[in-house]
Parts: structure tokens; sequence; C-alpha cells
């Protein structure tokens, strides 16, 4: 299971790196992709990512915190990143192999 925080969709982040991660991780790691954010800010979310055609390998929102599994976050995740860009996603697609093989 792969939980990314939702403001990792949004700008600075590149919203469409984002969705290569998800992609390769539904893909080829065989992962849930969770999207993490408060109740009151999914509908938000769910049509940014819909908009921006980024939705398809996402399962589903979660509130903060409640599973468990490799989490990409803006601050205490397995990967912390300020965003989503082209200078550290090989980088975090690195990270997440290495912990999906332990």
């Amino acid at each position: 299971m792969l939980i990314i925080d939702a403001e990792l969709t949004e700008p600075p982040s590149q919203v469409y790196l984002f969705r290569d991660i998800t992609l390769y991780s539904s893909c080829f790691l065989n992962f849930e992709v969770l999207v993490e954010c408060e109740k009151k800010y999914r509908d938000y979310y769910y049509k940014w990512l819909k908009n921006n055609n980024a939705y398809d390998f996402v399962y589903d929102f979660i509130k903060p915190k409640t599973e468990s599994g490799i989490s990409i976050r803006t601050k205490r995740g397995n990967i912390t990143v300020e965003s989503i860009n082209y200078n550290n996603l090989n980088e975090i697609i690195s990270k997440i192999q290495r912990y999906s093989h332990r």
C-alpha cells in the first residue's frame, strides 16, 4: 500500500509526476494507492485530480494516519519531500522500490 499526502498533488508539485508515481506503484508494484487528506477536502482533491487526468491509479482517499504502508508526505513519512518534481522523481521511485522489498 502506498499512501500519498494530498498536498503533494498540488503546486508546486507537478500533478503529472504524481500520476507517474501512482501508475508505477499500481502497475509494477501492485500497490493500492491511497491519497491522504481531511474528509472536508476530499471533493476538492478528487476534482483536482480528475480534471488533471491524475486519478486513474488512485484507489481511494483516507483520513491522515489511519492506514499503514509506505508513505510519501511533506512531514514524517517514509519518504519526505516538499514537492514532487523532476529533480526528485527518480529518488522517490527508487525509495518506493526499496521499501517495497522490505
